[in-house]
């Protein structure tokens, strides 16, 4: 009975060394191929190092997701055709890897000329400026009050037609027992899932209970008045500005002055958005 275990044993070792050598050898054959040595001469040519999120105690400022060649996918390309070419090469992103769960989010990151407007909504909008927002097809976000949200499902429906909504919570204070009903009215009713809270003023409440729900708390000054000089004074890449005012004219200002500058008015998703395209 022990030999024949000691015979099994004996198989199972030497299996398992056959399969670590052929792994092995197939390993330095790979490396000692002129694609891979090619692919990895051009490692540093072709790496992105990641743009870490600005942080400032518990605000910060999104950062840039990294690039990097891809070895794998770039080298199964290219042995198919026999040869290296660099317009085979593969890239994939890398993340960053900092915690902010605990924090604000202020800002988008400064890459682009991209900004981002919010537009508190507890009461029912003009027509003109949801009118002009369409007109000039940029993409905006409403964040609505949860007793707004569930008595005017239909022009919920209609400003999620082009632009985000998301939930305000109740006379903007977030609450457990109403988070996930208001959340799956967006989720149902929107085009976009709610990712987002949004904040005024610190609360460390709003901070735990958003993040509990998987859920970003964006933090912004509110502006209900004098919104030309504010937004004109403030203006600047990945910057997200608040508006609660019925001062349509000045908003459609505004805008203007935005678009004017070379500014792309976008979603919050977009813009506090980590991606790389990494070409």
């Amino acid at each position: 009975m022990l030999k024949k275990i000691f015979k099994i044993s004996a198989v199972l070792l030497l299996v398992g060394f056959s399969f670590f050598y052929t792994e092995k050898v197939t390993m330095i054959a790979r490396n000692s191929d002129p694609i891979m040595r090619a692919i990895k001469k051009e490692e540093n040519n072709k790496k992105v190092s990641n743009v870490n999120p600005v942080i400032n105690k518990d605000e910060y400022i999104m950062g840039i997701n990294g690039c990097e060649i891809d070895v794998d996918k770039s080298y199964s390309k290219m042995r198919s055709v026999g040869e290296f070419k660099e317009e085979l090469i593969v890239m994939k992103e890398t993340s960053n890897d900092k915690d902010l769960t605990d924090k604000y989010v202020i800002g988008g990151n400064n890459k682009e000329k991209n900004v981002s407007l919010i537009f508190i909504v507890n009461k029912d909008i003009d027509s003109k400026l949801t009118d002009y927002i369409n007109d000039k097809n940029i993409k905006v976000n409403y964040f609505i009050d949860g007793k707004y949200l569930e008595e005017n499902m239909i022009t919920v429906k209609f400003l999620s037609e082009n632009s985000n909504i998301y939930y305000l919570g109740e006379n903007e204070e977030y609450s457990d027992e109403n988070m996930l009903y208001h959340n799956n009215l967006i989720s149902m009713n929107g085009s976009n899932e709610p990712k987002y809270c949004f904040t005024s003023d610190k609360d460390n409440n709003t901070l735990k209970l958003c993040n509990d729900y998987d859920m970003v708390t964006i933090k912004s000054d509110i502006i209900k008045d004098n919104i030309y000089k504010r937004i004109k004074d403030k203006l600047n890449n990945g910057v997200i500005f608040a508006i609660d005012s019925d001062n349509i004219d000045e908003i459609k200002v505004s805008i203007n002055y935005i678009l004017s500058k070379g500014y792309n008015i976008i979603s919050l998703e977009d813009l506090l958005s980590e991606k790389n395209e990494c070409k």
